[in-house]
């Protein structure tokens, strides 16, 4: 680890780096070159890769923990932080995905953040990256987590987007100036696909607001997403990938509102058969051979 700030007791605190990946061989290289020269170890909590993910983290170095751990049926992201947290053993966390990157300033701050006494954890913001381009608005700077904290302070619960649950006052949490970068998907595709993942959010989102879907509701829900992305959260500042945003959060949206009214108006397959059979029964002709 290169020289940092020394806490008041005379001795340097340690500081782990916890992500958990899944066929991330186009990331993890990058994530961690960036994070070798300056950390103490690497928890890396896989959920079954079958690509070079492996490879690449045992090729590492012994500074990298690498945790072979797929999710069993109704586990989350939030089990997979909770297991890096478990195997880690540094008295300081950095809570990461592999397509974030730490720049040299904020790995400056947090250094001489974690060899503060009056602290135990710190909040983050990230600048996070839409189509390869920096986000200003749309709601992707409102991101501000603890994701830096003691080890013993913090875990996670929730579903696909993490919820973070920290065992200590308010007065402890610091907040970070420098921002954590975050480039997420390599392209569009992607996002579609990882929105399909995070559509069972959604749903229980709308089912928590929606007791029951109207018909209006399809084009309300969508509609109220979209002004809020593009408007009121700025989404305009950023152009066209701005807008692209606006319209994939409303079509999400609408996905999950249109799969919340068929499951409260669902007509079962049984049924369609049953009304079939009956209806050649009544024209006589019936259905023997």
């Amino acid at each position: 680890m290169s020289a940092g700030p020394i806490s008041r007791n005379g001795q340097k605190p340690t500081l782990g780096v916890v992500a958990i990946s899944y066929n991330e061989e186009r990331d993890l290289p990058g994530f961690l070159d960036h994070l070798l020269p300056w950390v103490d170890e690497i928890v890396l909590v896989d959920d079954g890769s079958t690509d070079g993910t492996v490879g690449i983290a045992r090729r590492a170095g012994k500074t990298v923990k690498f945790v072979r751990s797929p999710r069993s049926s109704g586990e989350y992201f939030s089990h997979q932080r909770n297991k890096g947290i478990d195997a880690a053993e540094s008295d300081w966390l950095l809570h990461m995905d592999v397509d974030e990157r730490v720049s040299p300033e904020l790995s400056t701050e947090i250094l001489h953040a974690i060899a503060s006494p009056g602290r135990d954890a710190y909040r983050f913001r990230r600048m996070n990256y839409f189509m390869h381009r920096p986000m200003r608005g749309g709601g992707w700077q409102d991101w501000n987590l603890v994701h830096l904290a003691r080890r013993k302070v913090l875990r996670f619960g929730g579903m696909f987007h993490e919820s973070c649950l920290v065992e200590v006052s308010a007065s402890r949490i610091g907040q970070l100036r420098e921002r954590m970068i975050h480039f997420n998907e390599e392209d569009f595709m992607k996002r579609l696909r990882k929105s399909d993942l995070y559509l069972e959010e959604i749903v229980k989102d709308v089912e928590r607001r929606r007791p029951r879907v109207r018909p209006i509701d399809l084009i309300v829900d969508p509609f109220a997403d979209f002004v809020k992305k593009l408007l009121y959260r700025k989404g305009f500042l950023d152009g066209v990938p701005g807008l692209i945003w606006a319209i994939h959060g409303a079509t999400a949206r609408f996905r999950a509102v249109a799969w919340v009214w068929d499951a409260q108006n669902k007509i079962s397959r049984d049924e369609l058969e049953t009304d079939l059979r009956d209806r050649w029964k009544t024209s006589g002709q019936g259905l023997e051979r």
